[in-house]
């Protein structure tokens, strides 16, 4: 075939089909949309703005970079948190082992995260915090609306802390705060949260009523301690979802519930600091476990702790009575001591009975009484060189000279 008659036939073939016309760059972003069922970029960058204002308007928030709402409150100390008047907020709560830290300016702080598991693929896309400032609680929330804002939230939270301070959480050394240091060193940001001290308010809970209560969840010590009931509350596994949600469709009423979560949270953290100070001055109106109670103390304060166990002795569980014997004896109350001890040991408790056996040895010198405690012992090398040692001091019997040089 000849070039002409290819080309011939060519052009019939294109008059055939039609000419398709040269599509524009609109038509073709607009293809590009509906394939991948997503916005165009001018689009979605004004829907996001629009999403962002409305919760800011919602929240009674303002945008302070972007990608980042902050969110403040403040809350005079009036009217009562459950069984707790909010005006306790005012006095420094002091527990065991405190001094020297008390008096720092307590922040309290919670966050939400994009997922319960940690690990450096999870954001805390809301901080979180509250310190009481003469009368009222000064409540402060960092948001983020986008990824883009989280660095600009690092950089405020260091702004708002001071050296002076002191963070206050609920399981956050196991979780929030090794979370947060995280987010810093990924942005290659030093953090003042590196150097304040830290209590976590989950530790003196299960201390306290770890024996008495079913878990150390706050909401458990809402309702046990504080006497609070939550009321249409969106717990905060479903935090994660909700801030997606947000992101994805700039959906806002979901994530205001998480922020009220997190409000409450923050609340009853305070409080819940208050309300641990009185559960330790009356412990069994609390019904807080006074043995756990005094063993805390006892690390601290021993005279606090021995004042305790002698307060609630008829009622103390063998662990409690044992620890009063001890401190008894640390106190050289020997009348309290040999009280305690002869009850536990008629028990079986195999370390008062030792406790006797010593005591009549070396502080009565009854060696009869001594000999009979030592003779309920079990049977191994520390109790054979007791009862020749006994023998040797009752009837004289002298101990055979070591033949090692």
């Amino acid at each position: 075939m000849t070039l002409r008659a290819k080309l011939s036939r060519l052009q019939a073939f294109k008059e055939g089909r039609g000419q398709q016309p040269v599509a524009s760059t609109t038509d073709l972003q607009q293809r590009l949309a509906r394939i991948n069922r997503t916005r165009l970029p001018g689009e979605s960058k004004q829907q996001q703005k629009s999403a962002e204002a409305r919760l800011a308007r919602q929240l009674k928030g303002y945008p302070v970079s972007e990608g980042l709402l902050r969110i403040y409150r403040r809350i005079p100390l009036h009217g009562s948190m459950g069984r707790y008047p909010l005006s306790l907020l005012q006095q420094q709560p002091r527990l065991p082992g405190e001094s020297g830290l008390a008096d720092r300016r307590h922040v309290y702080f919670d966050t939400e995260t994009t997922g319960l598991s940690g690990g450096s693929g999870t954001l805390a896309f809301l901080f979180g915090f509250a310190t009481v400032e003469q009368e009222c609680l000064q409540l402060t929330q960092f948001l983020i609306t986008r990824f883009a804002g989280e660095a600009a939230m690092l950089e405020a939270i260091d702004k708002v802390l001071s050296v002076e301070d002191r963070l206050v959480s609920y399981n956050g050394k196991r979780y929030d705060l090794p979370l947060m240091k995280t987010r810093y060193r990924m942005c290659n940001r030093p953090t003042l949260l590196d150097q304040l001290p830290h209590l976590d308010l989950l530790h003196p809970t299960r201390r306290l009523f770890r024996s008495a209560w079913p878990d150390c969840r706050l909401m458990t010590l809402e309702q046990r301690l504080l006497g609070l009931e939550r009321q249409n509350d969106m717990p905060g596994s479903a935090a994660p979802q909700a801030w997606f949600d947000f992101i994805k469709t700039g959906a806002t009423a979901r994530l205001a519930r998480v922020v009220e979560h997190n409000t409450q949270d923050i609340l009853s953290l305070a409080m819940a600091h208050v309300a641990l100070t009185h559960a330790i001055e009356q412990p069994q109106h609390h019904g807080a476990d006074i043995a756990a109670l005094a063993r805390w103390q006892a690390d601290h304060d021993p005279g606090a702790a021995y004042a305790l166990l002698k307060r609630y002795q008829q009622t103390l569980p063998m662990s409690g009575k044992r620890l009063l014997g001890r401190l008894a004896r640390g106190f050289s109350d020997w009348e309290l001591a040999l009280e305690v001890w002869e009850g536990l040991a008629q028990k079986g408790c195999q370390s008062a009975t030792e406790q006797l056996a010593k005591y009549h040895e070396h502080i009565s010198r009854d060696l009869k009484r001594a000999k009979h405690y030592c003779e309920q012992l079990p049977i191994d090398d520390d109790q054979q060189r007791r009862m020749k040692r006994i023998a040797c001091k009752l009837y004289g019997e002298e101990i055979q000279p070591s033949l090692h040089p």
